[in-house]
């Protein structure tokens, strides 16, 4: 594909990511070289001239102990000597000159005609073909005079020459080399990627949501980003199990109120009475939409809650007189039926949550407690703070739930035996336990039938 649109292959990230670290990488040891050829280069330089350096401090010292005959029969005697040795007396006079046999490209009259070093300092001579071929040092003597070194440096830049050539083939093995570790990276690199595309085509053509991407736990940016895919797909399915199980649920929950509802309005239609049965027929049909659109609502509530679809508006609140409004809300429920509700919290209370979403679950538990709670009987509502969350408890000494019903009570639509004979949906408590979740708190109810249940929520702060 990509040889044949050239601008995708230019557009790819592994393109990309393989010419950048080929890049990086050549440039990487063009440094190193460099620096390298720098430190050795540097070292030869500086021992070829220490080695003469030493010459003509030996020499000097000979000059001033002995005298010129004697510096004149030590230069003179080692004739295969690879330096040219030169004095010259304080009038600009030489009074020493050997050139070694081997110099032949060295024109001597170029020390004439040429300025000489200063003391200590190099000057480089040109050979035959006018190029730099030889380096000259001076050291002045006490009487005036001059005496001078000069070494060839052909060897020298011909062994430096031997080394930036191999520098330069060592090119062609490093871009290669730089290249397939290019690839290898980028390979590395992009696999994450190459999983997740996967994934997604296999989620698309076999429309299954349960597949998820293996974490090799190799790379951390890597594994991050494929545990919060993974936990996108978890979200996903859990969404769409959600939706799935909620028009399961409407499905069947809502047979029952629109059979009742179409019956009433089959039955008025056929009937002959007078306007009121009508109006009466048409009165029960709109409560009983009525019913079946809370139905409806409450059970999106809950999906939603578990799903984490809900919107929930977070603030820092004081729960405190939120169970004061609640209990005075219900408050005269409870007092028609002779039931007593006692209340026992600090009044600072602090945590953070969505505050209309906890006046729904403390009205939840209380209608709950009230409407099975017989006449004289008691209700307890307490909170407190322990640790890093706030507890509250709804304590009733009500009817009870059995132990076999206790696990089923959490259940959309679910009535027990001791309901059947109270108002409701069924929802109540899938709500409560829904909006709890979503807080990232949970529910516990302990209950004995006969005897009075309790449903403590622990809500973090």
């Amino acid at each position: 594909m990509f040889l044949k649109n050239p601008r995708l292959l230019l557009k790819s990230n592994s393109f990309r990511l393989i010419t950048w670290y080929t890049l990086f990488f050549i440039l990487s040891s063009l440094v190193i070289n460099i620096y390298a050829y720098t430190v050795i280069s540097s070292f030869i330089y500086e021992q070829s001239r220490k080695e003469i350096e030493e010459d003509i401090a030996d020499l000097a010292k000979i000059y001033q102990e002995n005298g010129l005959e004697a510096l004149r029969e030590d230069v003179y005697e080692d004739e295969e000597e690879s330096f040219l040795i030169r004095l010259i007396g304080n009038q600009g006079n030489t009074l020493i000159s050997r050139i070694p046999k081997d110099w032949s490209g060295f024109n001597v009259e170029q020390l004439e005609k040429s300025d000489y070093p200063k003391n200590k300092e190099w000057k480089y001579l040109k050979g035959d073909d006018n190029e730099n071929e030889f380096e000259m040092t001076s050291l002045s003597m006490p009487d005036g005079s001059t005496l001078q070194l000069s070494q060839k440096i052909i060897e020298r830049e011909d062994l430096l020459r031997k080394i930036r050539k191999v520098y330069i083939i060592a090119i062609i093995p490093i871009i290669l080399f730089a290249y397939l570790g290019g690839i290898f990276i980028a390979d590395r690199a992009l696999n994450p990627i190459r999983q997740l595309i996967n994934t997604l085509n296999s989620i698309v053509a076999s429309a299954k949501i349960d597949v998820r991407v293996p974490v090799y736990q190799t790379d951390k940016l890597h594994d991050e980003l494929i545990s919060l895919f993974n936990t996108m797909l978890e979200k996903i399915e859990a969404l769409i199990n959600g939706m799935r199980n909620v028009l399961d649920n409407v499905a069947h929950d809502l047979r029952t109120p629109m059979t009742r509802l179409r019956g009433t309005a089959e039955m008025a239609l056929q009937s002959e009475q007078n306007a009121d049965v009508l109006r009466e027929a048409l009165s029960d049909c709109i409560e009983e939409s009525e019913r079946i659109l809370i139905m409806l609502n409450t059970l999106m509530d809950v999906s939603e809650a578990e799903t984490g679809a809900m919107k929930l508006d977070q603030e820092e609140m004081n729960v405190a007189p939120l169970i004061e409004d609640v209990v005075e809300l219900y408050g005269y429920v409870a007092e028609e039926k002779g039931v007593s509700v006692y209340t026992g919290f600090p009044k600072e209370l602090y945590l953070t949550a969505d505050r209309n979403w906890i006046r729904q679950v403390l009205a939840n538990l209380l209608d709950n407690a009230i409407k099975y709670t017989p006449t004289g009987g008691r209700i307890d509502i307490e909170a407190c703070r322990r640790e890093q969350e706030v507890i509250i408890t709804v304590k009733d000494t009500g009817v009870g739930i059995s132990h076999e019903e206790l696990h089923k009570i959490w259940n959309r639509l679910y009535r027990g035996d001791k309901s059947q004979s109270q108002r409701g949906l069924g929802l109540g408590l899938s709500l409560v336990k829904a909006i709890v979740g979503a807080h990232r708190g949970y529910v516990e109810v302990s209950s004995e039938p006969g005897i009075g249940s309790a449903f403590t929520i622990y809500l973090p702060l």
